[in-house]
């Protein structure tokens, strides 16, 4: 029995790859057109660092953005739009985890669309609902949406 359930698992693991494979082979698949005749476009971005990520993107693109995230710690990421874009959508998504590994992280994926030309901040916060942040305590990160 026990050998089955981890068939299946390893199973399931192995379709979810291939599934996230073919998805990126056709994101990578272009028709050939430029940025500017294909808008509006999806732009995909995983900061790195706590600042100085900049996007650029054009009114009616969507931008998505990947944070690593871990909700099993307790803690979890809020979300602040500037004013030249939306937050359409915030979700986590765990990394795959077929030997059901207690403390798996995951991502944070943010979905924007952007509303109008000009330039703002999304920031974020990545804490504990339960604790109360440190006096002057700024966002953990920042990304600049700079749009036209």
């Amino acid at each position: 029995m026990e050998r089955s359930v981890r068939r299946a698992i390893a199973t399931s693991a192995a379709v979810l790859a291939l599934a996230a494979l073919g998805a990126a082979a056709l994101v990578g698949c272009g028709s050939g057109e430029s940025a500017e005749a294909s808008s509006p476009a999806t732009i995909r971005a995983t900061p790195a660092a706590k600042t100085g990520t900049t996007v650029d993107a054009k009114v009616g693109d969507t931008v998505i953005l990947s944070f690593k995230a871990n909700v099993t710690t307790g803690y979890e990421w809020t979300f602040t739009a500037g004013d030249t874009f939306t937050i359409e959508k915030s979700e986590y998504v765990p990394d795959p985890n077929p030997d059901q590994l207690a403390g798996k992280g995951g991502t944070q994926v943010v979905t924007l669309t952007v509303t109008k030309a000009g330039e703002s901040d999304l920031t974020g916060t990545y804490a504990r609902s339960w604790e109360t942040p440190a006096p002057g305590a700024g966002a953990d990160m920042t990304v600049t949406v700079r749009s036209e």
